[in-house]
């Protein structure tokens, strides 16, 4: 029980920098997010948030050019100038493709790659938000991909404070618990 403790109290110091601490090597941490996002059961709404966690270099990972694409802030562009050795522990998290959540009083979608650091024995894990998007509706397109019609209104948007708060609590909670 104290180790857990410890654990959650170095979770709370690292949440507001947007870290968290974990006492696992980056590879154990890697596969201990993977088994994490899996044991979700499909009844609770994390399982469409975090549907699907792939580990760096699978084939679904998105290549490097598509995330650059996105409209990036300046924690994604730092990932992207990491060599690949320096990513191979990393995961990315993403949710149904129609699924938003509300965050910040919107609703909000994006994926999440989890880059795993190795610090002292143990790993760091920092959560960066790819492809942030609100859903503002539905709007009339007289020529909208199929034709006239309602199309989902979805807006670029900055990341969610709140939803990269809420991966690291589950990531801590997930991670603490026995494998």
């Amino acid at each position: 029980m104290p180790a857990l403790l410890a654990l959650l109290l170095s979770t709370t110091a690292h949440a507001r920098s947007g870290e968290l601490t974990v006492p696992l090597a980056p590879p154990q941490a890697q596969q201990a997010i993977l088994q994490a996002v899996q044991r979700i059961p499909a009844q609770q709404e994390a399982h469409r948030r975090y549907r699907m966690a792939l580990p760096y270099g699978a084939p679904l990972f998105p290549p490097d050019a598509d995330l650059a694409l996105a409209p990036s802030g300046d924690a994604l562009a730092a990932w992207l100038r990491l060599p690949p050795e320096q990513r191979r522990h990393d995961v990315l998290i993403a949710p149904d493709v129609d699924y938003y959540w509300n965050a910040e009083g919107r609703r909000f979608s994006c994926q999440f790659i989890v880059h795993v650091q190795a610090v002292d024995g143990q790993s760091r894990l920092a959560v960066l938000q790819v492809r942030p998007t609100v859903y503002a509706g539905k709007s009339f397109k007289l020529l909208g991909r199929t034709g006239p019609g309602m199309y989902l209104d979805l807006r670029p948007a900055a990341p969610s404070a709140q939803s990269g708060a809420e991966l690291r609590a589950f990531l801590a909670s997930a991670l603490a618990q026995p494998q």
